[in-house]
């Protein structure tokens, strides 16, 4: 009995497993995750526009020679590597052309045109503007980067994409198919997001203001990079107990989120508090991009088959509700 048991747990085990990271499933997600790293991308790439030349060129803040000594990429002994495509640049001139080059995939991607092609050159982009100098990056590299190659797997091209508009007006009709590329890609950003998610509370954890609760009352002082002024919420005794309620519900949310979204009856309300809980965070850090893209990625937890589903069912209700009482007889 004791080894029909482990038997059974084994198979248990291996079935869920397989489930989890090896079946198949529509590019509806990813197709709509690639509008949201697109849009994102894009806005980030834009961000380095004004001051490309300032930043990167020979005589600007960080040349090359300067980003290898500051990330220690210049001594072989400490085995650091950075690549960016910028670093092919000489002058001020060939930097703005890579980086038009850039800004003209990354659109392309986000609309999805020939996306096997343009998504690895828009994630090389994106790559290449991070690592060109790591001491810049903030939240939204380590989230947005990852993505943009789990996207690299799946055909995220097949729907909402002009490569999709194309097919149609060619008279192109065959469904798509269901791809393992696809479900893993969605799996892995869904893993990425949740990651993010706890790392970020467990943070919060260790640190005194958010358990005094003091710590969105910080981020609300900080005159650099808010986006609205709030600290009038520090005017009265009621509205600093707002203030201490949103920095425990910050925590807690976060906390919630990554071990309620796995359970799909939470995933719409959750869905939806995410969008007030970036939207907040936002407003008080100026973090809007990474914003933007937390809450485009709560599409990567989006039920599609049970929309298609409920959609199906609906549909053939109506039709049978439309025919006659002696319909087939």
């Amino acid at each position: 009995m004791l080894g029909t048991y482990f038997q059974r747990f084994t198979e248990t085990i291996s079935s869920g497993w397989n489930r989890f990271w090896f079946q198949k499933d529509s590019p509806q997600t990813v197709s709509c995750l690639r509008i949201v790293a697109g849009v994102v991308a894009l806005l980030y790439a834009l961000t380095f526009t004004a001051e490309l030349a300032v930043w990167f060129a020979d005589g600007g803040v960080l040349p090359v020679d300067r980003t290898y000594r500051l990330t220690g990429a210049s001594d072989p002994s400490a085995r650091v590597f950075y690549w960016s495509i910028f670093y092919l640049a000489q002058t001020s001139l060939q930097l703005y052309i890579l980086h038009a080059i850039g800004l003209v995939s990354i659109l392309l991607f986000a609309i999805g045109f020939q996306t096997r092609f343009t998504s690895i050159i828009a994630t090389v982009f994106v790559l290449s503007y991070a690592q060109r100098a790591p001491m810049l990056m903030g939240v939204l590299e380590p989230l947005l980067c990852p993505v943009m190659l789990y996207l690299c797997l799946a055909p995220c091209g097949a729907y909402f994409s002009v490569d999709a508009w194309l097919k149609g007006r060619q008279g192109d009709t065959q469904e798509i198919p269901v791809s393992f590329t696809a479900h893993l890609a969605t799996r892995l950003i869904q893993v990425h997001v949740v990651a993010v998610y706890w790392m970020m509370a467990f943070a919060m954890l260790g640190n005194p203001v958010w358990w005094n609760g003091e710590a969105m009352w910080w981020l609300m002082a900080q005159p650099d990079n808010r986006l609205v002024d709030l600290t009038f919420l520090g005017a009265t005794e009621g509205s600093r107990l707002i203030v201490f309620a949103w920095t425990h519900l910050v925590v807690f949310f976060q906390l919630a989120f990554g071990l309620l979204i796995w359970f799909r009856i939470w995933r719409p309300l959750l869905a939806s508090l995410a969008v007030i809980h970036w939207t907040g965070l936002a407003l008080v850090t100026g973090h809007w991009e990474f914003a933007i893209l937390m809450i485009g990625l709560s599409l990567a937890f989006a039920p599609w088959e049970s929309l298609q589903s409920t959609s199906a069912t609906a549909s053939s209700s109506e039709t049978t509700k439309s025919e006659p009482a002696t319909a087939g007889v």
